[in-house]
């Protein structure tokens, strides 16, 4: 069986359509039935004629043995995705995804505690963006960006169609505003964790002023910083940093207290 044969599609009440995946491995009991996680998908490969390359899901197989809900979701609007937000300058993609998962969530009416969002580097911006809409209450943010329209301006060109077609110093705003809007505007505290590098280019420029707007919204940060020697990159982080990853999700869904692991740099 195919990707194609586990995917489900939802169509909001925009007319946009939301591709996913629930978790074909199922739940073992009803404490699995109590977490979910939603998984937002990293940047795929804009060469590749191959859709599962282009359009990749993060961790699809990765967490088949963790006893929760799952929810997958597919970036495939766009050449290679819209960091769910929309195309052209609008935002009618977060608008459908806030409605699909805010259903879904009422659906198995799950605790905000008991939810995770989870994404790294495009599904990192996500997992906060949508976070901090929705109200969940943990977010797992593996080297994020933060200056959305300098980002792609600097790193990745070929996603210009998410902008408006004419860029002015208020849409460069905007965009790189956008994030640490949301963030300042949202009424909830999630607990936050971050994977990061000072080998990464993005730091300075990406997580040490996201980390400063959470700190100033008040939320419980947590910061992994891998500084390895041999971690020299941006996208050789997260690939060295899955261990990490892997424990700060399970001790959440193992229901750990986290200051046993790490320092809080709440101030």
């Amino acid at each position: 069986m195919g990707l194609s044969d586990f995917e489900k599609k939802y169509k909001a009440s925009n007319g946009i359509k939301i591709t996913y995946i629930e978790d074909p491995y199922g739940i073992q009991n009803d404490l699995g039935k109590e977490k979910l996680v939603v998984l937002f998908s990293s940047l795929g490969n804009e060469k590749s004629e191959d859709l599962n390359t282009r359009f990749p899901y993060t961790l699809l197989s990765g967490l088949r043995f963790y006893n929760c809900r799952k929810i997958y979701l597919k970036d495939n609007i766009g050449d290679v995705g819209c960091y769910h937000l929309g195309l052209n300058g609008n935002f009618d993609v977060q608008e459908a995804i806030v409605e699909f998962l805010s259903k879904k969530i009422k659906r198995y009416k799950i605790k905000p505690e008991n939810i995770i969002f989870l994404g790294n580097s495009k599904g990192g911006y996500t997992s906060l963006l949508f976070g901090h809409l929705l109200n969940v209450g943990n977010i797992i943010a593996g080297v994020p960006q933060f200056k959305l329209y300098n980002y792609i301006r600097d790193n990745k060109p070929f996603l210009k169609y998410i902008l408006p077609e004419e860029i002015n110093p208020q849409v460069k705003r905007k965009y790189n505003s956008y994030l640490g809007k949301i963030i300042s505007q949202s009424t909830y505290h999630p607990d936050i964790y971050m994977i990061t590098s000072k080998n990464d280019k993005t730091y300075l420029t990406d997580a040490i002023p996201l980390t400063e707007k959470i700190k100033k919204h008040n939320s419980r940060l947590y910061v992994y910083e891998n500084n390895n020697d041999f971690v020299k990159q941006y996208n050789q982080v997260i690939p060295n940093s899955m261990n990490e990853v892997f424990a700060i999700l399970s001790m959440l869904l193992a229901n750990k207290d986290m200051n046993d692991y790490f320092d809080s740099k709440k101030d």
